[in-house]
């Protein structure tokens, strides 16, 4: 509060209420002229009888005439003549008397009505709301002008009728669907996909006014929310994530567009836990591991030569708000960085001054790193976990932009990535193409989606390297092979030319960049000299280098020119079993990604596409010379004098291998919206949306608190609607400023705001109170959308923020319409009590195309005419204030005649209050602050310990008064401040008591005792009050079940309303209120129990440790449910 707070004593007293309103003195009969009564006049009669004496002759006096009128009437009425007459009289005087007693109201009337010319209010009509439904075989229907509704007959037999009041088109629009979406204050999203539910999913409503957050605000926010965490990000659909098999890396690089201060926000997210990677399956999404492993014996080097880079003490520790580069270890280390235990400044200068100690100025070994002050287990185990796995990047790109690369990757034994299938997926990417999700994950740590929001991407490129491809089709010039057994790549007698084909849709489909062949052979020699050994007798010649083979790739049915030729084995000695053969990117050649490119089987003359052919060149495996060289060598050791001096020689190998592997990498790259095969969509609360536009956001934009979605069935191009918005008056924070409401409608998956023309109705006033929203909906609202249920015309209301201002809802409904109650001469009490929901269900005179007539609530605003107290008192205060407020009492009896769901008014001159009690200022010029006490006996009051006008009621308050104040007063309409009280104390029950019931009972008395308005009509609030602990000491010791206390203690507790945040909380011995709009009450709420300190004694030992209710000395309540517990010592 500010330093003019002090002064709040300067404004005594509590103000008006509507008990006190009321002045007797003002009423015509409150002085009669005669105001004697048949007994006091008969009474005046014998006195005066007595005075009348009886004269004698002799001029003396002899008795009186009290005796006359001392007779009564017996029990039957039966008396003397002369008495009887006596009584007649003094009831014919009664009625002279009755009539000069009239004086005073025929003086006011004649001065009210005849020269004033005032009169009583008259009636008010009662509206209702009646939801209109057609005959099926009727589209739309035109209900025109004062059309009449039954609604019964009265007490003295008229017809009740209703009008409508103006023309309406009624159609076939319902309300199918509606749903919620809360952002808070962190940024984190809460859906509720059913709105109208208990907890935004579908469960039934139990409390018994069926109230439901329209906004889907949760109880309670993350991690233990009450609502369903909303799933937000981005998804990229391209043929380059086809990824059947093998270990997969996916790389993703977004180029981000640049924006001031766009590096330092990413780099503040801890980006290895922001993101979430799943791709598609055939049966379910298939979840990635967050960036690729890093061989183990290569983890210290990374360390080391992160450590020898560093420059600065910033490198190694990073700079707050930035996450990293060194990361705690989640199952090693302590992982608390926000309380000091990662690598800090310290530290890393320690690091930089021991570098520069040890030879050539860098670390070669873990073991010098460990050796610095500062480190240790938990560090090194940091350092190693930071880089055991290559993460995320960033790259600043300077005007060029900045690069986002995200790094996923999958093994072997996962599922392949396939082609998306909105039928067993379950989401609406549209696309055939393979779909990765990058779904923002929900961490206690942190949530990026704040970072995140309003960056712009320009374009994404895809890199996925995969090793272990084995599901190929192999084929030579003679036939198919078997994939998993020995074959014979060339066939069973090669020559130069045979060909091998290799076949993968998988592979071939996409732009290469490097592939690698991987044949394990089978059958090799194992001679020293390898090949050359082998074929030793040959002619030419032959070793490793002589057999060899092209590389050429099928496109558009042509096998092109060859740009490689690899030897198919390697060395001089003994070739090794596994040869890996390697083809670069110029080596591969230009060939584009083909995602369209069909099935096969088998390589065939027509094949267009998906091929690799290894033809063989060099020299063949002398399979067509060796019968002859055979022969020869048979016939010259056949004439050798010494056969053995001759050899025969090897039969020709022919080539077979075991298996056959590819490696190989790939990119694609795209810009949003400009690709015909590659998409790029936003995961929003409810759907997805592919994005079209070359340049957009990388999320989609949710930057408003509260979202509220209507869904609409059967509604057709063009067609009005007109809904019924039934809200729960007071379940809303009154405390907070009413926000600017904005009404949007979906056209394809684009929310439009709605033209000033297009919204031709809000009854609501911005959702704050019961009423009609109408709306001309424009033809561009249509019902083909991916981000919501399809088939639907929907419409969005959402605030910027405080949207618990707006009251909770209990039922949106299409065709609706309000009437009016036509007076033909019925009963005049009529309107003393709402009409029954369900009252009316029939038109006076039927329409074919209407079958079915439905009022779902009360109806309301009906009063009967104005009673005579109340037009003289109303006349009377109108004569004082003439309709203007100037002083304090002005302000208070206007605003009690004109809303009657106040109960009290206190009016504050030269104060300003705008409800935060951090700008609370008592000598304010100019400030007028006006608190208002709603109506106690509110019963869809959110906490019925502290009763507030509602947000709609402040504002018709502020508005009434402003018309009729000065121009020159800054006004404030406010609820009161509501300071607690809080009693701690020792208690010992009664013997044979129930501790567990009394013990609820207790509070429950103790919260009845200090907020009485609660559970009774309070004859009036005291503002500004005070009350002594003894007070309330004395209360609780003299309840019949409490036997004695100690250690009683008193806490005046105060809060700022806006936000509940504790402004202080100090023990005393006499609590005051410490504002002119203070109220004193009990701390808590109703049915929650451990708001007061209460510990229960089972001994007579104060030191009862063991007995103590859980203290709650942050006032955290407990539920009821958790009662029995607490109290079970």
């Amino acid at each position: 509060m500010s330093a003019d707070s002090c002064h709040s004593s300067q404004v005594p007293g509590s103000g008006t209420n509507r008990g006190n309103r009321l002045l007797e003195s003002l009423l015509p009969g409150y002085v009669a002229v005669d105001a004697r009564k048949i007994e006091d006049l008969k009474a005046f009669a014998k006195s005066l009888a007595a005075q009348l004496k009886f004269r004698t002759s002799l001029d003396t006096w002899d008795g009186d005439w009290a005796a006359f009128f001392e007779k009564e009437t017996d029990p039957d009425q039966r008396t003397d003549p002369h008495f009887a007459l006596f009584l007649a009289f003094l009831q014919n005087y009664l009625l002279a008397q009755a009539d000069l007693n009239l004086l005073t109201k025929k003086h006011l009337d004649f001065f009210y009505r005849d020269v004033l010319r005032l009169k009583e209010k008259a009636a008010a009509a009662d509206q209702a709301y009646l939801i209109i439904q057609l005959a099926k075989h009727v589209g739309e229907h035109l209900l025109t002008k004062n059309s009449e509704f039954k609604a019964g007959k009265d007490d003295i037999g008229k017809e009740i009728l209703f009008k409508n009041q103006s023309d309406q088109v009624i159609n076939k629009t319902e309300v199918a669907l509606l749903k919620a979406l809360y952002r808070d204050e962190n940024g984190r999203f809460y859906i509720s996909p059913i709105a109208n539910s208990a907890d935004g999913q579908g469960a039934e409503i139990l409390h018994p006014d069926g109230r439901w957050s329209p906004f889907g605000r949760p109880k309670t926010l993350f991690p233990s929310s009450d609502r369903l965490s909303a799933i937000l990000g981005f998804a990229v659909a391209s043929p380059a994530l086809a990824l059947a098999e093998g270990n997969r890396k996916i790389t993703l690089t977004l180029l981000l567009k640049p924006q001031p201060g766009l590096l330092e926000k990413l780099k503040s997210l801890h980006l290895n836990s922001t993101f979430r990677f799943l791709l598609s399956g055939e049966k379910e999404w298939i979840e990635a591991a967050i960036g690729f492993p890093t061989d183990a014996e290569d983890v210290d080097d990374l360390v080391l030569d992160f450590l020898n880079k560093a420059n600065t003490w910033q490198d190694i520790a990073g700079l707050e708000p930035q996450a990293g580069p060194v990361f705690d270890n989640p199952e090693l280390g302590i992982h608390q960085p926000f309380l000091g235990y990662d690598i800090g400044e310290v530290t890393a200068k320690n690091i930089l001054s021991k570098r520069a100690s040890l030879s050539g100025d860098k670390f070669t070994t873990l073991d010098q790193v460990d050796s610095v002050r500062g480190m240790g287990p938990d560090k090194i185990a940091d350092l190693i976990f930071s880089f055991q796995t290559q993460k995320h990047e960033l790259k600043d790109l300077g005007t060029n932009g900045i690069e986002l690369i995200l790094k996923c990757h999958l093994v072997p034994d996962q599922d392949s990535v396939v082609g998306y299938s909105g039928d067993v997926l379950l989401q609406k990417f549209l696309t055939s193409q393979p779909v990765m999700k990058i779904e923002l994950a929900d961490t206690v740590q942190s949530y990026s989606y704040p970072v995140l929001q309003g960056i712009e991407l320009s374009s994404i490129k895809i890199h996925v390297g995969v090793k272990g491809v084995e599901n190929l089709i192999l084929q030579n010039d003679q036939t198919t092979l078997p994939v998993g057994k020995n074959i014979n790549p060339f066939g069973f007698r090669p020559v130069l030319g045979s060909n091998f084909y290799i076949g993968s849709r998988e592979v071939f489909s996409k732009g290469l960049e490097s592939l690698n062949i991987h044949l394990e052979w089978h059958g090799l020699p194992t001679g020293a000299t390898g090949f050359q050994g082998y074929y030793s007798g040959y002619s030419p010649a032959k070793s490793n280098a002589s057999f060899q083979a092209k590389a050429y790739f099928l496109d558009d049915r042509s096998w092109g020119t060859s740009k490689k030729t690899i030897s198919l084995f390697s060395g001089t000695s003994a070739p090794s079993a596994i040869q890996t053969y390697e083809l670069t990117s110029s080596e591969l050649g230009t060939i584009p990604t083909e995602p369209e490119l069909e099935d096969f089987i088998t390589w065939s003359p027509s094949s267009k596409r998906g091929f690799l052919k290894l033809s063989l060149s060099g020299s063949d495996f002398g399979h067509s010379e060796f019968p002859k060289l055979f022969a020869n060598q048979v016939i010259l050791k056949a004439k050798a004098t010494d056969p053995n001096s001759v050899t025969l020689p090897n039969e020709p190998y022919t080539p077979e291998v075991k298996s056959v592997k590819l490696d190989y990498s790939a990119t694609d790259s795209f810009i949003p919206g400009k690709s015909d095969w590659n998409s790029f969509f936003h995961i929003g609360a409810f759907g997805e949306a592919k994005q079209e536009k070359s340049t957009g956001l990388l999320l989609p934009d949710f930057s408003e608190e509260g979202y509220f979605l209507i869904g609409l069935k059967n509604h057709l191009p063009g067609q009005s609607i007109q809904l019924l918005i039934h809200v729960l008056d007071g379940s809303a924070n009154p405390e907070k400023a009413v926000p600017a409401l904005a009404w949007s409608y979906l056209s394809g998956n684009d929310w439009k705001p709605f033209d000033k023309l297009d919204l031709v109705l809000d009854e609501t006033n911005g959702l704050i109170q019961t009423g009609l929203v109408g709306f001309t909906m424009p033809r561009a609202a249509d019902t083909a959308h991916t981000i919501l249920d399809e088939g639907l015309t929907w419409i969005l209301a959402s605030v910027a923020e405080n949207s618990d201002s707006i009251p909770d809802f209990t039922q949106v409904i299409a065709q609706a319409i309000r009437v009016t109650f036509e007076d033909q001469g019925n009963d005049p009490n009529r309107l003393a009590a709402a009409l029954p929901a369900k009252t009316i269900a029939k038109l006076k005179i039927s329409q074919a195309q209407v079958s079915k007539i439905d009022q779902p609530f009360a109806s309301f605003g009906g009063k009967t005419a104005e009673a005579s107290a109340d037009f003289y008192t109303r006349i009377s205060e109108r004569l004082r204030h003439k309709q203007r407020t100037v002083t304090r009492w002005d302000y208070e009896h206007l605003v009690l005649e004109y809303f009657s769901e106040i109960y009290q008014v206190k009016t504050l001159n030269h104060t300003e209050y705008d409800g935060n009690l951090e700008n609370y200022r008592a000598l304010a010029p100019r400030h007028v602050t006006v608190v208002l006490v709603a109506n106690v006996q509110n019963k869809n009051a959110i906490d019925p310990l502290r009763p507030k006008a509602s947000v709609a009621l402040i504002a018709q308050v502020k508005e009434f008064i402003l018309k009729i104040c000065s121009a020159g007063v800054y006004l404030h309409v406010v609820n009161p401040v509501y300071e607690e009280l809080q009693v701690k104390t020792n208690v010992r029950f009664l013997a044979g008591v129930d501790r567990s019931f009394y013990a609820k009972k207790l509070e429950d008395d103790l919260k009845a005792f200090l907020s009485p308005w609660a559970f009774q009509s309070p004859e009036a609030f005291s503002f500004a009050g005070e009350i002594h602990s003894s007070v309330i000491l004395h209360f609780v010791e003299k309840l019949s079940y409490v036997d004695y206390l100690t250690c009683f203690e008193l806490y005046h507790i105060v809060k700022n309303p806006v936000d509940g945040e504790i402004l202080s909380r100090t023990r005393v011995e006499e609590a005051k209120g410490s504002t002119g709009v203070s109220l004193l009450g009990s701390v808590g709420s109703i049915d929650t129990y451990g708001d007061h300190l209460i510990t229960i004694l089972e001994t007579e030992d104060c030191e009862c440790a063991d007995n103590e209710v859980p203290a709650i000395i942050d006032i955290v309540s407990t539920e009821s449910s958790d009662m029995e517990e607490a109290f079970d010592t």
